[in-house]
């Protein structure tokens, strides 16, 4: 009987080893994994909810290829098929205007780059010309539509909706009646503030 106790006794000392040995194991992976996700699901957040919409995305990279830049897609460089978008309710309808902001070189001059106004169904509102985001949104609505800073030579212009459309050279309007824009304005295409997510087409 005694060698028995002893056989007995040494199997459940090493099964205890092994299994402390697998816990051991599972907890090491856990560690390392867990700041992995951290760190993917962080560099996740960094850009604001209203320009991270990959189903949008592809919607607007449709639009772009198949009739927007239908006639410039052929000689766009890889670097230049970039965008960025922007979702938000410029006249209180319950539907969200999109703001295509384009950045790279071919659509950038010494003025400034372009930057486009599409309603919920993609149908252009107005092609902005020589912007240097970010751009302002203002509470203060005019024509039911709210009223956009942009920051231009300088100085911020105020661009008010009217007969359908907003002005869409920037550089050409007088200086806005005041110095910045309000507290309450939304901030777009901020780095600092609203950073945005870049899609590619």
């Amino acid at each position: 009987m005694k060698p028995l106790s002893l056989f007995l006794i040494l199997v459940f000392l090493i099964s205890c080893k092994e299994a402390k040995k697998e816990n051991s194991n599972a907890t090491e992976k856990t560690i390392v994994e867990s700041p992995k996700k951290e760190i993917e699901k962080s560099v996740e957040e960094v850009y604001a909810p209203q320009t991270v919409n990959d189903e949008l995305a592809e919607k607007i990279k449709t639009y772009l290829k198949t009739d927007y830049l239908k006639n410039d897609i052929a000689i766009l460089e890889e670097t230049d098929r970039q965008f960025q978008f922007y979702e938000i309710d410029l006249n209180e309808d319950g539907k969200n205007e999109i703001f295509i902001n384009f950045f790279t070189r071919y659509f950038c001059g010494s003025g400034g780059c372009t930057l486009l106004l599409l309603d919920a169904n993609l149908k252009p509102i107005t092609k902005f010309s020589v912007m240097n985001p970010p751009l302002f949104v203002e509470k203060t609505k005019k024509n039911g539509w709210s009223i956009l800073l942009i920051k231009d030579s300088g100085v911020f212009k105020e661009l008010s909706y009217n007969k359908g459309k907003y002005p869409s050279n920037p550089s050409i309007l007088e200086k806005a009646p005041y110095d910045a824009p309000s507290g309450h304005a939304e901030i777009l295409f901020s780095d600092e503030y609203s950073k945005a997510k870049i899609y590619t087409y």
